[in-house]
């Protein structure tokens, strides 16, 4: 039979099983107030409250309490309980001190006086390496009476726990690591801002009037916003483009003629208004303005929308373009769009270009508040890591980066990790798509992902390619999926 000697005793955890009812044992006497046994990890942990208070015991005998742990063909006794008589009890220590260091009883827990002051609860614990033989395993009391002062010995065995209880396994925890892409410095910020003026002229004349119609206000509008660019010390305008339209009806070269006076006239009205020197704007003309008509169209509710479309869209020569709109249902949809569309088509353009500064940190928090634009990827991604990764103004600044650099793939990538840091998938899921799947960074977090996702094999494929690409975080997310993988199998 296997003895467990020294076996180190530790404090269950508040994970453990529920102890079972007490049971009492020798006649009735001891009552095992508390008894459970636990399997965690590789140990198998046991513990029990045995209760003295109603034990009668002979003061020449003594009683020894052994657990058995046991499935019929293994057993493995477990460290004893001595419970000793007063005089039996002299005796031993008489026989202790006789023999010396060897003859301790090194395989007992416990050995116990049986008197008025010893009478109450001991606690009893052990830690025992787990063996798989143990998974069909209950826990037996054997009761031995000694034979000694002139009595007979007794020995009984009693059943106190059933059988070991499954192992209990904790869902293990990963928390992944992300991968982000470092912007490159712009040298030169090159910005620009664009404006659409859409100014009233009378039939077939160029020259702006600034109390006619609606101009007053859209005069007003543009200034405004061209001179604020020109205040801003964090600003140097180097262009102004202006692109003059008309609106398609008519005869095609009076409206190229039309669309560049329309333009050529509002860039000098600027011109007057604006202390930029006449070599900064740039006049472009962009004749009948079909593409506005378009896009008007599909956007509106009007009749016979789809023909009118159709006419656009397949109809090449411009001249039979306009003669098929004029004539399709009577002309119906011809009038409606020249009173409500064709207006809105004569437009001018403008696209401010200009160099921004660069900014340090500090500078670049406040700027993000109302001016983002100004901002380049790698100064915000500085503002962003100046931050708590994962914290909500960490995230806040990579979606401002990805909005105002929408096709840009580091602006993506890292607008994708910064939504997998909150378990956003959907965002997260619609930034890689515009990503640079090529990335060694990208592989790494389109694994986290599927870590996240639930899929575990497709994670674990993809930190492996990202791990041989030398991406840490899939280094360590490898290592951490593959524990995780084995956590799972012991769950089930």
């Amino acid at each position: 039979m296997k003895k467990i000697l020294n076996i180190s005793i530790i404090v269950l955890l508040s994970v453990l099983a529920m102890p079972l009812m007490a049971q009492q044992i020798y006649k009735g006497q001891i009552n095992i107030a508390s008894r459970e046994m636990t399997r965690e990890g590789d140990f198998l942990y046991v513990h029990m409250i045995v209760d003295m208070s109603d034990l009668k015991l002979d003061k020449s005998r003594s009683l020894t309490l052994t657990p058995i742990l046991t499935n019929g063909s293994h057993d493995m006794e477990l460290p004893d309980i001595l419970i000793n008589g007063t005089a039996r009890h002299k005796a031993y220590l008489r026989s202790q001190a006789l023999g010396g260091d060897q003859n301790v009883n090194k395989a007992s827990y416990s050995v116990v006086k049986l008197d008025k002051k010893s009478k109450g609860q001991l606690h009893y614990k052990q830690t025992i390496p787990y063996e798989k033989w143990m998974d069909t395993a209950h826990l037996d009391i054997k009761e031995d009476l000694c034979g000694c002062g002139g009595h007979e010995q007794e020995v009984a065995v009693e059943r106190i726990i059933e059988n070991v209880p499954p192992l209990l396994v904790t869902p293990y925890i990963m928390v992944p690591q992300l991968a982000y892409i470092q912007p490159k410095v712009e040298d030169v910020k090159l910005r620009k801002e664009q404006w659409e003026t859409y100014l009233d002229f009378p039939v077939n004349k160029t020259n702006i009037l600034s109390d006619y119609m609606g101009n007053p206000v859209e005069l007003s509008k543009i200034e405004k916003m061209l001179k604020a660019v020109k205040a801003d010390n964090n600003l140097t305008v180097t262009r102004i483009n202006i692109i003059g339209y008309a609106s398609p009806e008519g005869l095609l070269a009076n409206n190229e003629k039309l669309s560049q006076g329309r333009a050529e006239s509002f860039k000098a009205y600027l011109t007057s208004k604006l202390d930029y020197p006449a070599d900064m704007y740039k006049v472009e003309y962009g004749g009948e303005n079909w593409t506005g008509l378009l896009a008007a169209v599909e956007s509106s509710n009007m009749k016979d929308k789809d023909a009118v479309i159709d006419i656009i869209k397949n109809t090449g020569d411009l001249a039979t373009r306009k003669n098929k709109l004029k004539s399709l249902n009577n002309g119906e949809p011809y009038q409606q769009m020249l009173k409500e569309i064709y207006p809105k088509l004569r437009k001018v353009e403008s696209h401010a270009f200009y160099n921004v500064k660069g900014f340090d940190v500090a500078e670049a928090k406040e700027i993000i508040k109302t001016r983002p634009q100004q901002l380049s990827l790698e100064e915000m991604f500085r503002i962003a890591n100046s931050y708590q990764a994962g914290s909500d103004d960490f995230i806040d600044v990579f979606e401002t980066a990805v909005r105002m650099f929408p096709n840009d793939e580091v602006a993506n990538l890292n607008a994708a990790a910064a939504a997998l840091s909150a378990n956003n998938l959907t965002n997260a899921e619609k930034y890689l798509r515009k990503s640079n799947a090529s990335s060694a960074e990208y592989v790494n977090n389109i694994g986290v992902l599927y870590l996240l996702s639930g899929d575990l094999d497709k994670a674990k494929a993809q930190f492996t390619k990202a791990a041989g690409d030398g991406i840490e975080a899939a280094k360590y997310n490898l290592k951490e999926v593959e524990k995780k993988i084995e956590n799972e199998a012991q769950i089930k």
